[in-house]
C-alpha cells in the first residue's frame, strides 16, 4: 500500500496535467498545470520503492545524499503555492496572488540552504522540517479559504470541482497540522510513511481538475451550439 498509493496519485497528478495541456496558451492556465506535474514529481520520489533506490544511486561522497528527498520537498512546496494561485487567480485576489509567488521563491529559498549533506545537523534538519511543515499549513489554509469563500460566486457545474479542491485543502491542512505535533512531540507517536497519507490531497486536487476540465469542454460545446 505504502508504494501503490503514491503511484496511483502519481498518474492522477499526470493525467490532470496533461488534460490541461490544451489550454496551456491561456496564462491562467499555466500554474495549476505546473503544479500537477509537481505533485507527480513529488509522489514518484516519496514512493518508497523509488526514494530508497534513488539514494542508493546517489554518490559515495555524499554529496547528494538524500538529494531525491530535496526534490520531493521543493517540487510539493512549489505545487502547493501554484495551486494556490490559480484559487487566488479564480478568486479575483491579485495580491493573495502575488504573494503566494513571493513565498515560493522565500521558502524554496530557505529549503535549499537548510540542505546541507556534507555537514549534517539536527538544527538544519528541523530547520528543514518546520519550514515545511509551516509552509503546508500557510499554502492549505489558504487555498481552502480561497475556495470557500469563492464556492457560491461560481456556476454550479462547477461546484463539485470546487468541493474536491476543498477537500484538497482540508486533508492537506490535517496532515501539516499533523506534522507540526510531530515536530513538536518528537517523543511520541510519528508517522512511520508520509506518502500514503499526502497522496490524500493530491487525489483531490487531480480528480478536482480532472472534472472541471471535462465540464468546461461541455460548456464551450454548448456555447458553440448555441
Amino acid at each position: 500500500m505504502s508504494n501503490i498509493a503514491p503511484i496511483l496519485a502519481a498518474l492522477c497528478a499526470l493525467a490532470a496535467a496533461a488534460a490541461r495541456l490544451p489550454r496551456w496558451k491561456a496564462p491562467e492556465s499555466r500554474p495549476f498545470t505546473i503544479g500537477m506535474a509537481l505533485l507527480a514529481v513529488w509522489a514518484v520520489l516519496r514512493t518508497p520503492a523509488v526514494n530508497g533506490s534513488a539514494n542508493r544511486m546517489t554518490l559515495p561522497s555524499g554529496h547528494f545524499e538524500g538529494f531525491p528527498g530535496l526534490i520531493a520537498d521543493v517540487s510539493l512546496v512549489a505545487a502547493g503555492a501554484l495551486i494556490g494561485v490559480t484559487v487566488a487567480d479564480a478568486w479575483g485576489r491579485a495580491l493573495l496572488k502575488r504573494a503566494f509567488y513571493i513565498g515560493l521563491l522565500a521558502v524554496e529559498a530557505a529549503m535549499l540552504l537548510t540542505y546541507d549533506p556534507l555537514h549534517p545537523s539536527s538544527v538544519t534538519v528541523q530547520t528543514h522540517n518546520w519550514i515545511l511543515a509551516l509552509a503546508g499549513l500557510a499554502v492549505n489554509a489558504a487555498v481552502l479559504a480561497g475556495s470557500v469563500l469563492s464556492y457560491r460566486s461560481v456556476p454550479t457545474r462547477f461546484r463539485l470541482p470546487l468541493s474536491l479542491y476543498m477537500f484538497g485543502g482540508l486533508s492537506g491542512l490535517t496532515l501539516a497540522i499533523i506534522r507540526v505535533v510531530t515536530l513538536l512531540h518528537p517523543a511520541g507517536p510519528q508517522v512511520n510513511s508520509w506518502s500514503p497519507i499526502v497522496s490524500i490531497p493530491i487525489f483531490g486536487f487531480a480528480l478536482g481538475s480532472l472534472i472541471a476540465g471535462r465540464r468546461m469542454r461541455d460548456q464551450e460545446l454548448e456555447d458553440i451550439d448555441a
